[in-house]
């Protein structure tokens, strides 16, 4: 990063899970601590009793009884990357219990603000170097997915696992952590399908671990060509098995190291979680107490 926040403090409201990074929240500790903030971790069951004293309140998505939050703390921010599974009018009401929401989907923010919802930002996912890294190291298969099971939710016809089954993909679940980065660094090519129209965490942890992203692009305008480039970050496929058979078919080892360099570099250098912290930061308003350069 060229410019820290020093002195910032922040309170990181998140849900307290015993394994590290069971919690998506626990990224974002890491890119505040990263952007140079002071950063105080407050469980769930703690809202209630969380005291005045610091510079940004930070909630990680909503799984908690809003009315517990204290009315006298300033500025309160709730980050969310599940909005594109709530309901539109929820979000709207949330609003009214935070200074900010900031949602990973460009068009439900894109859908508040035609709503009249003027205190909603979009600040997508990003990646964690502390955990999304390449390894360098030999990669025994050549195309896979690791993340859990979905076999509900379905657009032209297929589920997530219908892709997997198709193309016998190496799948794991339930990885976080270190060893969901030892699994990413088995594969050479990252499937991956969101459940709507978001762009989802895994493209650019993909990215950051060295893998070439396969990513679906449903038609959605979903902010993804202001993130990455199609054919040089992530290879995109229009959400059919027989669109991806071809872009499979096509994918050379040449193309392969071309696209896995540029796309880890680029993610590293403009999206990562300390990326976002800052960008946060100055959604909200909060400027730097000492700026480094």
């Amino acid at each position: 990063m060229n410019s820290l926040y020093k002195k910032i403090s922040v309170a990181l409201i998140n849900s307290s899970l015993p394994e590290p990074y069971n919690s998506y929240g626990d990224h974002w500790y890491d890119g505040f601590v990263d952007a140079g903030c002071e950063v105080t971790v407050i469980p769930y069951d703690q809202i209630e009793y969380i005291p005045p004293k610091f510079d940004l309140y930070f909630f990680v998505e909503i799984r908690y009884d809003l009315g517990k939050i204290p009315w006298y703390i300033n500025p309160r921010v709730v980050y969310s990357w599940d909005s594109h599974i709530t309901d539109i009018h929820s979000w709207n009401n949330y609003s009214k219990f935070f200074d900010w929401i900031l949602l990973a989907s460009k068009i439900d923010t894109d859908n508040l603000h035609k709503m009249g919802t003027k205190n909603v930002a979009w600040i997508p996912e990003a990646c964690n170097p502390r955990v999304h890294k390449n390894l360098h190291q030999d990669r025994s298969e050549k195309l896979g997915f690791v993340g859990n099971f979905d076999d509900h939710w379905c657009r032209n016809g297929f589920t997530k696992n219908d892709f997997i089954d198709h193309f016998k993909l190496y799948h794991k679940t339930l990885s976080f952590g270190d060893l969901y980065t030892i699994e990413q660094n088995k594969i050479k090519i990252m499937f991956d399908r969101t459940i709507a129209h978001n762009i989802g965490t895994r493209l650019f942890e993909s990215c950051a671990a060295g893998c070439v992203p396969l990513w679906s692009k449903a038609g959605y305008d979903n902010g993804i060509d202001e993130l990455l480039s199609e054919g040089i970050h992530y290879l995109p496929y229009d959400d059919t098995i027989e669109s991806l058979e071809k872009v499979l078919g096509d994918l050379t080892e040449e193309r392969m190291d071309k696209i896995t360099h540029l796309a880890e570099k680029h993610v590293l250098n403009n999206h990562t979680y300390a990326h976002r912290a800052l960008q946060v930061l100055k959604t909200v308003g909060i400027k730097p107490i000492k700026f480094i350069t």
